[in-house]
C-alpha cells in the first residue's frame, strides 16, 4: 500500500490522468441516463395522464371502423366487472368522436374527446394548461382546443365552431359548440387535433345518452416506464372479469411510436456505456503499462531481492485499486452534483426547431435530469470493474519480468 501511494505521489501528473480515465466516463454515463431517464419520463407522463391511462377498456372490434373507436353502448356491465378488480387507482369513461370542425371556410380533421371533467382532475393537470379562458365543467356545453388548432382555424376564447360527427356506428352528427378555452398540449398532435367536450356535449354529437369509446384506468403503483409489472397482473384479471365483448390494451399497445422510441433509447445508453468504458478501459491500460515500464529495474529489483510475483501483481493492482475507488467516488459526485443543478435551475430550456421536435414525441421542450440510485452505483461499479479488468494486464506483465533483464533494462 505504502509503495503504491509513494509511486502515484512520485507520478503525480500519470495518476491524474489515470483518475480521469475513470471519473470522466462515469460522469457523462449519470448525466446521460439523467436525461435519457427524464425523456422517457416525459413521454410515460404525456402518453397516460393526457390520452391513454396506464390502459383501457375497450369494446372488441368486430368489424372495421376507420380510425374511429368502436362504439361501447352501454359501459354498465364493464363498469361493473371493473368494481371486482383489486388494484385499479382511478377510472373514467371517455367517448372519442371522429369529427370535421369548421370555422368559417376553414376546416379541420379532429377527434372530440368527451370526458367528465371532475374525474380527470385527480391526474391530469389539463386545467393548468388552459392559457386562455377556463377548462370545461361538468355542465359545460363549450369546447376547449388547443393552441395548435387554434392557430390553424383562427380561434379564440368566445368564438364557435362548427362539429360534424361521423362515427361509423354512430352516424352522423352535427352541433355548433362555443369555444370556452385554449389548452397548451403535451404533444403538438393532441394540440392539432383534440377537442375536449363535456361527456354530455360527445354524447349529444353521437346521438347516444350511454355510448363511450373506452373506459380509462390508471394502476396504483405505477409512476414511470421503470414499475410497470403490475399492469401485467391487473390486466389478466380484468381479461378474467369482463365479457367476451371486451378487450384490454395498455398504454404501449395504445401509444406504439413511444414503445419504438424507448426501444431505440434502451440500447443507445448501452452502446454509449459501452464506448465510455472501452475508452476508459484504453486510458487505464495505457497509463498502468508506462508505469510498468518506468519502473522495469525496480520491478527486477524488487523480485530479485526474493518477493513474489503475486506481490508485484498485487502492488500494481494495489495502484490501480486506489485510482479507481477515487475515480468512481468522484466521477459519481459530480454526475449527481451536475443532476442536482440542472434541476435546482429548473431545467435546460430549448427553442427553435428543437423545442417543436420535442414537443412532437411528446417530450417537454424543458429538458430535465433525474437519475435512480442504482443507475449512479451501476454506473460507477461497471466503470471500477473494467478499469481494474484493464489493469490487469500492466499487472502480469510485471510479474513476468525476469530480474537480471529487469535491472539491466534501460529507458
Amino acid at each position: 500500500m505504502k509503495a503504491a501511494v509513494r509511486h502515484m505521489m512520485r507520478n503525480r501528473r500519470r495518476t491524474i490522468l489515470t483518475l480521469l480515465a475513470v471519473l470522466i466516463p462515469i460522469y457523462f454515463l449519470i448525466v446521460m441516463f439523467g436525461f435519457i431517464n427524464s425523456m422517457m419520463q416525459d413521454m410515460f407522463d404525456s402518453a397516460t395522464r393526457f390520452d391513454t391511462g396506464h390502459m383501457q377498456i375497450r369494446a372488441l372490434e368486430t368489424r372495421a371502423t376507420g380510425s374511429a373507436m368502436p362504439l361501447i353502448r352501454d359501459p354498465a356491465d364493464a363498469l361493473v366487472a371493473l368494481a371486482s378488480v383489486d388494484g385499479i387507482e382511478w377510472s373514467t369513461v371517455r367517448l372519442d368522436v371522429p369529427a370535421m370542425a369548421s370555422v368559417g371556410d376553414r376546416t379541420r380533421t379532429v377527434f372530440v374527446r368527451g370526458v367528465v371533467p371532475k374525474e380527470i382532475d385527480p391526474i391530469s393537470n389539463m386545467a393548468e394548461r388552459v392559457i386562455e379562458g377556463e377548462f370545461l365543467t361538468s355542465n359545460s356545453t363549450g369546447v376547449v382546443v388547443g393552441e395548435e388548432l387554434a392557430d390553424l382555424l383562427e380561434l379564440q376564447v368566445g368564438d364557435e365552431m362548427v362539429l360534424l360527427g361521423a362515427h361509423p356506428e354512430a352516424g352522423l352528427g352535427a352541433m355548433r359548440a362555443p369555444i370556452v378555452g385554449i389548452f397548451n398540449a403535451p404533444e403538438a398532435t393532441i394540440g392539432r387535433t383534440v377537442v375536449m367536450s363535456s361527456l354530455a356535449t360527445a354524447r349529444q354529437l353521437a346521438r347516444s345518452d350511454a355510448a363511450a369509446t373506452s373506459i380509462v384506468l390508471r394502476v396504483d403503483g405505477v409512476t414511470g416506464p421503470w414499475n410497470t409489472s403490475r399492469l401485467d397482473e391487473v390486466t389478466v384479471a380484468l381479461r378474467a372479469a369482463l365479457p367476451p365483448e371486451y378487450e384490454v390494451k395498455d398504454w404501449l399497445e395504445l401509444v406504439p411510436f413511444v414503445s419504438g422510441y424507448m426501444n431505440i433509447l434502451t440500447p443507445l445508453m448501452l452502446i454509449m456505456a459501452a464506448v465510455f468504458f472501452g475508452l476508459g478501459a484504453l486510458v487505464v491500460v495505457n497509463t498502468l503499462y508506462l508505469s510498468v515500464m518506468e519502473r522495469t529495474r525496480e520491478l527486477g529489483l524488487i523480485i530479485a531481492l526474493g518477493s513474489s510475483r503475486a506481490r508485484v501483481i498485487g502492488m500494481v493492482l494495489t495502484e490501480a485499486g486506489i485510482i479507481t475507488l477515487a475515480g468512481a467516488f468522484y466521477g459519481a459526485v459530480v454526475g449527481v452534483g451536475i443532476v442536482l443543478i440542472v434541476e435546482a435551475f429548473g431545467g435546460i430550456p430549448l427553442w427553435g426547431q428543437a423545442a417543436e421536435w420535442m414537443k412532437e414525441i411528446g417530450i417537454s421542450p424543458v429538458l430535465h435530469m433525474s437519475v435512480r440510485w442504482t443507475q449512479v452505483a451501476v454506473s460507477a461499479g461497471a466503470m471500477a470493474g473494467v478499469a481494474m479488468l484493464a489493469a490487469w494486464l500492466p499487472a502480469w506483465r510485471a510479474s513476468k519480468l525476469e530480474p537480471m533483464e529487469a535491472m539491466r533494462y534501460v529507458e
